[in-house]
């Protein structure tokens, strides 16, 4: 594909010396050194050109430093397994709760792609995926990357699955799992609220320990005294959100989960397939800082609907 690449270019009058090349899952990342005969608005206006006499389907193309990457699409996409993901993926043995999760692989780079809600990203999540985009399998994969690297004692999980947990009955015995996958409007209440007081009960002991946050305060207390990171997998949470007592209950417990929650060791993860405006209160979207975003039905309508609701 390089060599295609390259005299494709040229024959465009293009200038093309190859400096390297990656392939990702998707795709062919072709860099060419930079010169006045070679630049990313050239490159994007021969695109066209590209694809119908030379048949290369150009995906992106991108500055770099004193280079230009092209992505070129590959004729079949890779099908990428979580075993090949985790065969690459060395997560630090600490004692401490760990919270990075390998989900995928970059597409600028192939290297690992990385979730790490209170480190590298916002505390709260926000995964938006139709059906058949692979929004299960990135939370049954979030899951199982928090349970392998870390000890029931050190992650304790409250799923909420408006749909009877029909896809985590693997996860039934997971004993990491809080009380079983909680599937009634009643019982997610109960569990969010729940949450609420555990974390100014966690408050009230960092004060007495003179603790900033949870990783403070493990580190000064024994091991039978360290506190769990909790994680919240709230999965189709629109559905529930078209009632009105369930969606302002959610809204108030996680406006207050979102201001303290972070420090006190305690993150959410809220999965739709469309999260619109009229199931999801801007102080709802605003507390979910990261956006793990698959395929959606509309994402011109997606977009629109986030920045009016100040993304």
């Amino acid at each position: 594909m390089a060599t295609a690449a390259r005299s494709a270019l040229q024959q465009l009058s293009l200038q093309a010396k190859p400096v390297g090349q990656t392939l990702t899952p998707n795709s062919a990342i072709l860099r060419f050194a930079g010169s006045a005969n070679l630049t990313v608005d050239q490159v994007n206006r021969k695109r066209s050109e590209l694809l119908t006499t030379f048949g290369l389907n150009v995906i992106s193309v991108r500055p770099e430093p004193g280079v230009v990457a092209i992505a070129i699409a590959r004729p079949k996409r890779r099908l990428v397994t979580i075993e090949q993901v985790w065969d690459r993926w060395s997560p630090q043995a600490t004692e401490a709760a760990n919270q990075d999760v390998v989900i995928g692989l970059k597409e600028d780079d192939n290297s690992l792609l990385t979730f790490s809600p209170g480190n590298l990203h916002a505390p709260h999540t926000l995964i938006a995926g139709s059906t058949g985009s692979g929004k299960s399998v990135l939370m049954q994969s979030i899951l199982l990357g928090l349970a392998v690297t870390n000890s029931p004692e050190q992650a304790r999980i409250i799923l909420i699955d408006p749909k009877q947990g029909v896809d985590y009955f693997a996860f039934d015995a997971l004993p990491h799992l809080d009380g079983g996958v909680v599937d009634t409007q009643d019982a997610a209440v109960e569990r969010l609220e729940w949450l609420v007081a555990e974390m100014e009960r966690r408050y009230r002991l960092f004060r007495e320990h003179r603790a900033n946050g949870v990783g403070t305060y493990n580190a000064k207390v024994s091991p039978a005294h360290r506190l769990a990171t909790y994680w919240v997998i709230h999965d189709e949470f629109a559905d529930w959100m078209l009632t009105d007592e369930y969606k302002a209950a959610v809204t108030s417990t996680v406006g207050r989960l979102g201001v303290k929650a972070r420090a006190a060791g305690i993150h959410l993860i809220f999965a739709a397939q469309r999260p619109e405006a009229n199931v999801m209160p801007m102080q709802l979207r605003s507390q979910l800082g990261n956006r793990l975003i698959l395929r959606v039905d509309s994402g011109r309508h997606f977009r629109d609907r986030t920045r009016r609701a100040g993304r």
